[in-house]
């Protein structure tokens, strides 16, 4: 009796012990390569990776036991049962797809590694004995039990340790090591398990077959095992070289995708499969939050058809097919909507579709931006006419169907607001415009609307409320929340509103006429807050159409009548408070309607500054009165008031020197009276102009002096020859100890300052005799003398009549009175 150990020694051909080590270790690196592909792989391909990973194995320890036991000498070995042989090579490929598959799948849960290691230990020594007891000798095995446990006390704790470092065979070095303790776990078992083998000669039954030959058998089995375990590392290699070029593709592809603003999503059965970074973006979501959630869970209780109306695949006929909207679920229950297109494609293998969503929000912003614009007005914000309408509209058509609603509406225009804007200029008229849309809306309910029909006109829809009760509260409380002072980069600025009312269906059934019927009221307020100083609230009354109808026919005829020889002068005359005699006269406009009559000034005016008119009216004025003044005694001037819109002109200089070459009147004999306003807008500009026409050798007048914003820095800057008392104070000098101290103080100021002046209003002969006690240099007035046409003049003699220049389209707003 001997044991194989010295058979290892004295009977081994070390040829083929070294071809089976080698087997082993290869077997054990292409596995483990398998393996490594399996793990960067899913789905069915990962379990195809691991399948491979464990049959070339398996196949690698079958061989690597019967080449090793082919290099045994002895001449007793006569060959191998084949069942056995056969049984033992499915027993390790067996053990080894169930070892791997415990732990490839199992993840990198330690449990499914130890569990995996201790199997393919397990399925080493399995094999291992099955290939023993398949040899053919002409004798008896025994077998030493301790060194049987030995052998799996060698491979078992090995093979443990190799499947330890599975999580971490994407790196060589950890894959090689794992290799080596597969290797040393292969070798160590068999030649333990070799050790453990006792064979006995004598007595055991003999087969009679002639002497084994190994080297042919050896050739053929190591030949066939490293061609199976080479293709198996080509397949790997060639597998990986593929899988990183398709990695770079998909790497690239992801990077595009990621690049791109719009979101993209991969799904399939109700399953997100993919995700590029946009889209987490878009959810506030890391990627691994949304791959593998429901559509559900993305899009929230939007309805879904339009991305499941389709069946997933590719669908020529549906890509890239109608853009529908859906709301994106957002943490916190936000959505955010968005525009989607989806069309089929492969994914992986199975049948998907993927859906390209852009966020909508901006666009959205912008359409909303746009819609408000078009329908608000850019400056305060309110509704503008165009949406103002609209809303009256559907006020008054709900109103309709209900007699017990009535709707009322209020028209407002603020007054003193041209002077703030003058004086502060144009952005603080802005800043101020804003502060009182602001208040505006602080009155008024969400169910009403304010809005700016443009400059300092505004409107208010009142719905809900019993009128006109309502409305009348609603303009008390306006008049009163506008008239408290306002605060302009520091500065207070206090102004008033006028307000008109008209109601639905008491004064008018359409929204044109009702709101033309409330800017009717708004008229009349108007003027009677022209003429009390205070705000106004008054509500529509039928008579107030005649009075609009009128003034129209007025602004139509007003273009008629400067070219029709409609416009006249007359002359009021100025006396010198010394000794009566008469200085001169001051040209007023008249007009001659053919059918109304004389007109007022006090509404032709208003009526010219309006409709722009004003400029080539004064204009008119001075060459009539220039061309008349040439017939009267040279001792006799002529003055004429310059409205702001004419004195702004950049021509007007020349323009007044071409009046005065025409028309041969001396410059000395005209008299041009300016109000304060021309001197607030642009100072400056107003003081070259004014030395410009006193080169010419005209004199120059301020108008109204003691009234609007009268400064004492006027006197001194600007070179007027005469101040004219405005007639205000005049009239109630002898009563009013303030108004009798300022007519006193303003001529003292004028005989201080070397400058004439001028008392306008004189009516009474008490009002005539106090004037000329304090020296008054010129009186004006009614009680001096109505104003007349030239021909009736004393003195002056007549001019002929003058034709009228043709209107131009020049624009103003706000001009001096030409009429007295």
């Amino acid at each position: 009796m001997f044991t194989v150990i010295d058979c290892l020694t004295q009977e081994h051909d070390w040829r083929l012990l070294i071809v089976a080590i080698v087997i082993c270790g290869i077997a054990a690196v292409t596995s483990l390569n398998l393996l490594a592909r399996a793990a960067i792989a899913a789905g069915r391909t990962r379990q195809a990776w691991t399948a491979a990973g464990a049959i070339a194995f398996g196949c690698g320890i079958w061989a690597t036991h019967f080449v090793a036991m082919l290099g045994f000498h002895a001449d007793q070995l006569e060959g191998f049962a084949p069942g056995a042989t056969v049984l033992s090579g499915l027993v390790a490929v067996a053990g080894m797809l169930l070892a791997f598959g415990a732990a490839q799948l199992g993840g990198s849960a330690l449990p499914a590694r130890i569990g995996g290691g201790v199997i393919a230990g397990g399925t080493i020594g399995a094999m291992h004995y099955l290939g023993l007891a398949a040899l053919r000798v002409p004798g008896t095995l025994l077998w030493d039990r301790g060194m049987v446990l030995a052998s799996f006390a060698v491979g078992v704790p090995l093979a443990v340790a190799a499947f330890l470092l599975f999580n971490r065979l994407a790196r060589w070095p950890q894959r090689l090591i794992a290799a080596a303790l597969l290797a040393l776990a292969i070798c160590g078992l068999h030649f333990t398990g070799v050790a453990a083998l006792i064979f006995l000669p004598d007595g055991g039954p003999g087969y009679g077959v002639a002497e084994f030959n190994p080297f042919p058998l050896a050739t053929g089995v190591s030949s066939i095992a490293l061609v199976i375990l080479l293709l198996s590392q080509l397949g790997s290699l060639a597998d990986r070289r593929f899988s990183e070029h398709t990695a770079r593709q998909a790497h690239r592809f992801r990077m595009l995708a990621d690049a791109t603003q719009e979101g993209v999503l991969i799904h399939a059965d109700d399953e997100v499969l993919d995700v590029n970074e946009a889209l987490c973006r878009l959810l506030g979501r890391p990627v691994k939050a949304v791959v593998g959630q429901r559509l559900r869970d993305i899009f929230g209780q939007t309805d879904l058809a339009p991305l499941l109306l389709h069946p997933p695949g590719p669908s020529p006929q549906h890509d890239l097919g109608d853009v529908v909207e859906l709301d994106l679920q957002l943490p916190g229950g936000r959505t955010v909507p968005v525009e989607l297109r989806s069309y089929g494609i492969e994914h992986d293998g199975r049948p998907a579709r993927v859906a390209l969503l852009r966020d909508l929000r901006e666009r959205r912003a912008a359409e909303n931006h746009i819609r408000h614009m078009a329908h608000h007005d850019a400056l305060t914000g309110l509704a503008n006419r165009f949406l103002f309408n609209d809303r009256l509209g559907q006020a008054i058509a709900q109103a309709s169907r209900n007699p017990a609603v009535e709707v009322a509406v209020l028209c407002l225009d603020l007054d003193r607001f041209k002077p703030v804007n003058d004086l502060l200029g144009h952005q603080a008229g802005d800043l101020l415009l804003q502060q009182i849309a602001a208040r505006l809306r602080s009155a008024i309910r969400e169910i009403d609307t304010v809005g700016r029909l443009g400059g300092d006109e505004f409107a208010i829809i009142q719905t809900g409320q019993a009128q006109p009760q309502a409305a009348a509260t609603l303009g008390t409380r306006l008049a009163t929340l506008l008239a408290e002072p306002y605060d302009i980069d520091g500065q207070q600025v206090s102004i008033s509103a006028s307000i008109g009312i008209a109601t639905f269906p008491a004064d008018a059934t359409t929204p044109a006429r009702l709101l033309q019927q409330a800017d009717s009221a708004l008229y009349r307020a108007k003027h009677e807050a022209r003429r009390s100083g205070s705000p106004t609230v008054r509500f529509f009354e039928p008579e107030m159409d005649l009075r609009v109808q009128r003034r129209r026919r007025l602004e139509s005829d007003l273009r008629v009548a400067i070219s029709g020889g409609q416009m006249q002068l007359h002359y009021q005359p100025l006396l010198r408070g010394a000794d009566g005699s008469i200085a001169g006269y001051e040209a007023l406009l008249r007009w001659n309607h053919p059918q109304l009559g004389w007109i007022s000034p006090a509404e032709l005016i208003p009526l010219a500054e309006e409709t722009g008119l004003i400029s080539p009216l004064g204009h008119w004025v001075m060459q009539t009165a220039c061309r008349e003044a040439a017939s009267w005694e040279s001792s006799l001037n002529v003055s004429v008031n310059l409205s702001p819109a004419q004195f702004r002109q950049p021509g007007l200089v020349k323009s007044v020197a071409d009046v005065l070459a025409s028309t041969g009147l001396a410059a000395a004999r005209l008299e041009l009276e300016l109000t304060e306003s021309v001197l607030i807008d642009n100072a400056d500009q107003a003081l070259a102009t004014l030395h410009r026409l006193k080169a010419l050798g005209v004199t120059v007048a301020l108008d109204d002096f003691g009234t609007g914003y009268s400064s004492l820095s006027y006197l001194s800057r600007f070179p007027f020859d005469r101040i004219k008392i405005d007639q205000s104070f005049v009239r109630d000098m002898l009563d009013d100890a303030n108004a009798r101290a300022i007519v006193q103080a303003i001529i003292g100021l004028g005989r201080t300052l070397n400058r004439q002046i001028t008392a306008e209003g004189v009516e009474t002969a008490a009002q005539a005799t106090f004037l000329r006690e304090q020296a008054c240099d010129l009186l004006q007035g009614y009680l001096l003398g109505h104003p007349r046409p030239a021909t009736e003049l004393p003195g002056a003699a007549t001019a002929a009549a003058m034709p009228a220049p043709r209107p131009h389209a020049t624009v103003l707003r706000h001009g001096a009175v030409l009429a007295g």
